[in-house]
């Protein structure tokens, strides 16, 4: 199948500059106005969280990609969080936990989540959330997460939460006229991705998750964007889950069902770009385990997964 048949290029670009113009509101960040997340419910300790199906986020073969389902399945766990610790505040993710229950991401998706309380902690207060997500209907997967309240960076303002905008109408795209220079190289990016979709779908070239299978494992190298930003500039948390998903899913080949990942969160995606390497530590008949490491061009160490994978 040929992806550049399956998506209308002038709508996926259109939707791009109108998640630029959305993105210079705070409260947000890029991943999720590209991806269109809205929450219908919003209640004390509990929320559902939205994310319609579209071939912007969809794989060559019409399933979810899964960096975009990472997305929705970080902001959903991180949003009960945030229902405790406020708006203006900077949250970020300590540990993320998905369980895969094998059944097809495809079509609309969703997450029920909720607060769990507090973990104990000397220095710093740990928020627990857990969920479940849906894909057509189906539940796909069973998380958990664990996040941290840190002080704001200088000159970024926070506020509002995303849910308590005022308007729901979308803003209109940008022109190339009104755009910055990251903005410009958003659109760039996404110019390159639509003429380069077809083997592989947009998303996978617009966000740089193309792994690339190895004797022991997989190797994966992304150039940081804005398209990839969280709301103070840093690689959002979802998307680095998923990044480091995919590639561990190509570094096991023989083993394609992913059953479980868990990633622990060392320090913020950021500079020119990230480095991912997965390895095999184990391959048997009916299950392999990864270890995936993402760093930033710099060396610096961003996060530590395992994930297993069922044959």
């Amino acid at each position: 199948m040929d992806a550049r048949a399956s998506f209308d290029a002038d709508a996926i670009r259109r939707q791009v500059a109108v998640a630029l113009a959305a993105n210079r509101m705070p409260g947000f960040h890029y991943p999720g106005f590209l991806l269109g997340l809205k929450w219908p419910r919003i209640g004390e300790n509990d929320l559902e969280e939205a994310m319609p199906d579209g071939a912007l986020a969809r794989n060559v073969d019409g399933s979810l990609n899964l960096a975009a389902f990472c997305v929705l399945l970080d902001t959903a766990l991180a949003t009960p969080a945030r229902l405790k610790a406020g708006g203006g505040v900077r949250q970020a993710t300590v540990h993320l936990h998905a369980q895969f229950t094998g059944a097809p991401l495809r079509g609309d998706a969703k997450a029920l989540a909720r607060f769990e309380g507090y973990a104990p902690a000397a220095q710093t207060r740990q928020l627990m959330t857990r969920g479940t997500l849906y894909a057509g209907g189906e539940a796909v997967c069973h998380a958990s997460g664990t996040f941290v309240v840190l002080p704001a960076p200088p000159g970024v303002n926070l506020g509002p939460l995303p849910w308590q905008r005022t308007t729901e109408a979308p803003a209109p795209p940008l022109k190339r006229s009104e755009m910055n220079p990251d903005e410009r190289a958003v659109i760039r990016a996404c110019d390159s991705a639509l003429k380069r979709a077809g083997q592989r779908a947009f998303i996978e070239h617009f966000w740089g998750t193309l792994p690339v299978p190895g004797a022991d494992g997989a190797r994966c190298s992304v150039r940081i964007g804005a398209q990839h930003g969280n709301r103070v500039g840093h690689v959002q948390g979802g998307l680095l889950f998923g990044l480091a998903a995919m590639t561990a899913q190509a570094a096991a080949p023989k083993h394609p069902q992913l059953s479980a990942v868990a990633a622990w969160y060392i320090s913020p995606g950021q500079g020119r770009g990230l480095r991912i390497r997965s390895r095999r530590v184990h391959e048997g008949r009916s299950f392999a385990a990864v270890r995936t490491e993402i760093r930033n061009a710099d060396g610096s160490r961003v996060l530590e997964v395992v994930s297993h994978h069922a044959a």
